[in-house]
């Protein structure tokens, strides 16, 4: 897999409008005091949580479930819409990672909604032989699973401070105060990656759409990737390939996340000798703002593990 970088130049995308509207958000007389800040998934609440740490008057809430996950193929339910009814912003990961933004800009058009990728460095996504709606078939687009390379978790809690500075400017300097926060513990974050000593030109093969951009942190080369979830399983023939090129490449570890990829790279690792090591994602669990810098330094901590 050629791993081809994107940078993103333009300013933070923001698609809707500021203003708060009890017709498009649903909020009341009685609910105009404070902020309400909806966040599309998991890991945008995680980053959000650490910009809006301790500052009064603001509600955070996830859309969806915790556990949900990645958000390829979602579909709104009433719930997530009732969610959306009480928000004054909402916090996307973009990248295409939300196919159903059109129907939330369609029923809510006045929803301040904040694209966080903006400034993300980017890696090409992997070809399914599938697109998404308004692509081509085929069409090579950018992985959306920024936020497995902390630089562009800070990026993305960047966008996400100024679009709250601008929602809620009495509260910008703690905003500020927080991001800066976790940009500092991102360094140390990143510090662990940079010491990561893999020979040079190390291949593995990654099961998790997301885990090419922790392998690029740590300077790793993804020789095989095979990406499953309930509506895309790989073919025999793409396994037995597959096997065959793990092989052939004398790749020794498989990453893997405790999800629908884990039996295939089980598979493969009883048909090759190799290891399989278990990564996480950082795609549900607890609501807790700490997660993402733990969940990260298990990470790279697994990783240098599996590399000594």
């Amino acid at each position: 897999m050629k791993k081809i970088l994107a940078f993103c130049l333009a300013a933070a995308m923001v698609l809707g409008g500021c203003g708060k509207s009890s017709e498009n958000t649903g909020k009341g007389a009685a609910e105009t005091d404070g902020l309400t800040v909806v966040t599309s998934f998991y890991p945008v609440y995680l980053l959000t949580a650490n910009v809006t740490d301790g500052v009064e008057g603001v509600t955070l809430k996830n859309m969806t479930q915790p556990q949900t996950g990645c958000l390829h193929d979602y579909e709104l339910t009433t719930e997530d819409m009732k969610t959306l009814e009480g928000a004054d912003v909402l916090f996307i990961n973009g990248l295409g990672m939300e196919s159903f933004l059109d129907k939330v800009m369609g029923q809510y058009p006045n929803l301040f909604i904040v694209d966080t990728s903006t400034g993300s460095v980017t890696l090409a996504g992997d070809d399914h032989g599938h697109a998404h709606e308004g692509e081509e078939y085929g069409e090579e687009e950018a992985n959306p699973h920024i936020w497995l390379n902390p630089s562009n978790g800070v990026k993305q809690a960047e966008v996400i401070c100024d679009a709250l500075s601008q929602a809620d400017p009495a509260n910008a300097d703690k905003y500020a105060a927080n991001t800066a926060t976790f940009a500092e513990s991102m360094e140390s974050v990143i510090a662990q990656a940079e010491a990561i000593n893999a020979a040079p030109g190390t291949e593995v093969a990654v099961f998790h759409e997301g885990f090419p951009y922790l392998t690029d942190l740590c300077g790793l080369e993804v020789g095989v990737g095979i990406y499953a979830d309930e509506n895309d399983e790989p073919s025999a023939k793409e396994l037995a390939e597959a096997a065959e090129e793990i092989k052939e490449d004398g790749i020794k570890l498989l990453l893997a996340a405790d999800d629908a990829g884990m039996k295939y790279a089980e598979t493969l690792a009883a048909e090759t000798g190799a290891t399989v090591v278990e990564l996480n994602p950082i795609t549900s669990g607890e609501l807790n703002k700490d997660v993402y810098r733990l969940g990260m330094e298990r990470n790279l901590q697994t990783l240098a593990d599996a590399l000594s």
